[in-house]
């Protein structure tokens, strides 16, 4: 009895270990030739590149050709087989593959035309030690014209999954990861969620300009042009595909809102105001002009680029302090521009010098405007119709209309994860996107935004991926929903506080040795300053705007209107798009949270046009930098509004989310006359109080909205725009408080008796710099009563 248990023993272990699958891994490439690959028959070398950037051989269907991988495998077992093939719409739809497992020959089938550009499964098979074989029948296989053989891998490491590093926090919710995956291949991932005001994703060029002309930099050195002090560049990643002998890049360009070059018909990767990532493939070309004054226009061809004859273009500081042309020309100097230069906008500006024989050359570029340069034949025309002192337009149209919300445009060459998918046509990309190279990658869903860069060329470190291999890692490790590849190879770089994280390919021998290539620009996290230093305003006089307002769609100018508004000069901003629709005049900072804003708005009653339409005046807050207001295009607008409407006089008062209304007011609020109020909206934390000439209409708890600029904004819904009148502002005023004064996280009783200590009535104005202003919270400079009606709206009583 116990000699048969003993027995039962032994035999259950030893089916155990003949049933178990072999970690060994034996690749087979065609490369390799005899004895691991042989053929029979007729076969081809493609032109294209195959596995691991080598060639793959193929034969046409019908003839009696065999291609077959020996493997040597040290012990039996269970191995899974792998063929990795380029795709193709004339391959073999069913390519028949046979194996000599240790049961005898079976066969497994695998369409050739989709999938590919990876290692593709045939099934788990038990084979002998010793020589086995995988043989492609071409006679046995069905549908297409050819049949690929490039290389087969029989078993690997019983290891997966990538084993993923300590995530490291190199800035406060940013974190950088490194992946290890079978291949082998290193992945380092930097994570990061834009939702938070304080990160953003800025574009930075070699030598800090746009005309870098042939000197590129590697990623750390373009960092320390803008790394500073409220503007720390927490990692960086290579960006374009570039020329090694000009300042040519590939695809769009664009940061902090102003559009630098145009996109083309390459991938475009937009981050908006809101900190939203959108992208697609081939976007209709810009078309850019120049409106004179005297309402003559030019074709404007090209931003921050060289030019070419017969045609102009614009330089702003973007491209350098100068010009640093060294041709006489005729070019335009342009002061008191209202940036950014966003796709469809007019762009305003003053015309202050025109430049002519030498004076045209090497001209500094305002800090405040542009540089228009006639290239060769355009000279006289432009002279004909500018003059010092007028106004010049310039208007760059971009379709879609994501575009014009833009903070970021960047070109990129390869789309990757489409909803959550491999984009669904990843041979679009040929041998670019079938050889393994080291790669550089922007990745986001719907909370996340990751830079990634995949390390190669450094065979015994971490061999490269190709688009594919690239797709099924964002989607499983990193849940992606959208990517796109940018410039890779030697360029792959990934920079985390200062230090290169990754290993670069360059002169990489042995692995992780290389250096950084010199590369022509890069994108930047960055974590900014995100809040305003309150208080400020703008009462709109005669001398003009003084804050810096970022107009929507066009330049909202100061202008003289009666009746003058309550404390006002007789001038007003009239906020109106020319073009029809609404309009935004935005100022603040996305990460602005507790503060309380308001405007004097004339607010008309007009019945008499009321059969044709109505216009809508409104004073926003916590806008989360779509400025939409009402639209539900334009990323549709989120924010607080208060607002008037001209039809029936009504007052409304509560949210907008994706452009669609909530009003806070129970009982509707009418007012059927003509006149100047004032509207006022206070956030703090979630209680969001709205006012009308100093008296509260409604006070709620919402969360809709945490943070964000605030505005005034204008929308015509007439059918004849003739009955537009815009938006008469004026007196904009924002402050802000910090009642905890013992930073302890609420508003206790240790900040009332502090508050109780600066509490000194409207009599006694305190000097701007002095500590107890940090609890004005009416911004009038004094601690009185007002102040405390504030103090009691977020006293919690917590100690």
């Amino acid at each position: 009895m116990i000699k048969s248990n003993l027995l039962s023993l032994f035999v259950i272990a030893l089916f155990a270990a003949i049933a178990s699958t072999a970690s060994a891994q034996v690749i087979v490439d065609n490369d390799g030739g005899a004895p691991g690959y042989t053929e029979v028959g007729g076969w081809t070398t493609s032109g294209s590149a195959g596995y691991n950037g080598g060639t793959y051989r193929f034969a046409n269907m019908g003839d009696a050709a065999t291609a077959t991988w020996t493997a040597d495998l040290a012990e039996a077992g269970d191995y899974e087989v792998f063929v990795w093939y380029v795709p193709g719409s004339n391959r073999a739809t069913s390519a028949k593959y046979d194996l000599s497992t240790s049961s005898g020959t079976q066969n497994a089938y695998i369409s050739q035309v989709t999938g590919g550009y990876t290692w593709d499964s045939l099934g788990t098979f038990h084979f002998n030690a010793g020589s086995n074989t995988v043989t492609l029948d071409v006679a046995g296989s069905t549908g297409g014209s050819v049949a690929i053989a490039d290389a087969v891998r029989f078993g690997g490491d019983t290891q997966t999954e990538c084993t993923i590093g300590t995530p490291d926090e190199v800035a406060p919710g940013v974190f950088h990861t490194e992946y290890t995956c079978p291949g082998p291949l290193v992945a380092h991932v930097l994570e990061f969620d834009l939702e938070d005001p304080a990160y953003t994703i800025e574009m930075g060029f070699a030598q800090g300009k746009r005309n870098y002309g042939t000197s590129r930099q590697t990623v750390t050195s373009i960092i320390d042009h803008y790394d500073s002090s409220g503007h720390n560049v927490v990692g960086a990643i290579n960006c374009a595909f570039f020329s090694y002998d000009s300042i040519w890049l590939l695809g769009g360009l664009g940061s902090k809102g102003d559009i630098i070059g145009f996109p083309d018909g390459n991938e475009t990767y937009v981050l908006q105001e809101s900190g939203e990532s959108w992208m697609d493939r081939g976007i209709p070309g810009a078309t850019a002009g120049v409106r004179f004054q005297d309402s003559f226009e030019m074709s404007l061809n090209t931003f921050n680029y060289t030019c070419g004859s017969n045609t102009l273009s614009l330089y702003t500081r973007v491209w350098g302090t100068s010009t640093a042309m060294t041709t006489e020309t005729t070019e335009l100097v342009v002061n008191d521009v209202n940036f950014p230069i966003r796709a469809n906008k007019d762009v305003v500006g003053t015309i202050t010098a025109i430049n002519t024989g030498a004076a045209s050359i090497n001209t500094t570029i305002p800090s405040d405007g542009f540089v228009i340069r006639a290239c060769p034949g355009a000279e006289a025309t432009l002279l004909s119709h500018a003059a010092v002192g007028d106004q010049i337009t310039v208007r760059v149209v971009l379709q879609p209309d994501h575009l014009n919300n833009a903070q970021l445009i960047s070109g990129g060459n390869g789309y990757l994860v489409q909803d959550g998918e491999p984009y669904p046509n990843l041979a679009l990309w040929g041998d670019f996107g079938s050889a393994r190279h080291p790669r550089t990658v922007l990745a986001w869903n719907g909370t996340k935004h990751y830079f990634v860069t995949f390390d190669g060329r450094q065979p015994s470190y971490s061999i490269g991926a190709n688009f594919g291999e690239m797709a099924d890692f964002l989607i499983s490790e990193l849940d992606a929903e959208f990517a796109v590849n940018f410039d890779g190879g030697g360029s792959t770089t990934m920079v985390v506080n200062d230090a290169v994280a990754n290993c670069p390919s360059d002169s990489a021998d042995p692995p992780c040795t290389g250096t950084q290539r010199a590369v022509g620009n890069a994108l930047m996290l960055v974590q900014r300053t995100a809040d305003s230093d309150f208080p400020f305003a703008d009462d709109l006089t005669a001398a003009g705007r003084t804050l810096s307002w970022d107009d929507k769609f066009s330049m909202n100018p100061v202008e003289a209107f009666s009746p003058t508004s309550p404390d006002g000069d007789g001038y007003v901003m009239t906020v109106l798009n020319p073009y029809g629709g609404f309009e935004t005049a935005s100022t603040g900072s996305p990460g602005d949270t507790n503060y309380t804003v308001s405007a004097d708005f004339y607010c008309e009653y007009r019945s008499d046009v009321a059969a044709d339409g109505y216009e809508l005046v409104g004073l926003f807050a916590r806008d989360n930098g779509n400025a939409a207001f009402d639209s539900t295009s334009y990323g549709g607008g989120n924010c607080y509004a208060i607002t008037h409407n001209s039809q029936d006089g009504r007052i409304r008062a509560g949210k907008y989310v994706d452009g669609v209304f909530t009003d806070f007011v129970a009982t509707p609020i009418y007012d059927t006359t003509t006149a100047w109020h004032s509207f006022k909206i206070f956030c703090y934390g979630t209680t969001i109080k709205f006012f009308i000439d100093d008296q509260e209409i409604v006070s709620a708890t919402d969360a809709s909205h945490a943070d964000g600029r605030m505005g005034v904004a204008y929308h015509e819904y007439f059918t004849n725009d003739a009955n537009a009148h815009g938006a008469r502002v004026d007196n904009v005023h924002a402050f802000s408080w910090d009642f905890d004064y013992d930073n302890d996280g609420d508003v206790d009783n240790m900040d009332l008796a502090a508050f109780a200590y600066c509490m000194n009535g409207p009599e006694n104005v305190f000097p701007p710099t002095h500590f107890c202003t940090e609890m004005d919270g009416d911004g009038d400079l004094d601690i009185d009563l007002n102040d405390f009606s504030v103090f009691q709206y977020v006293y919690t009583g917590s100690n």
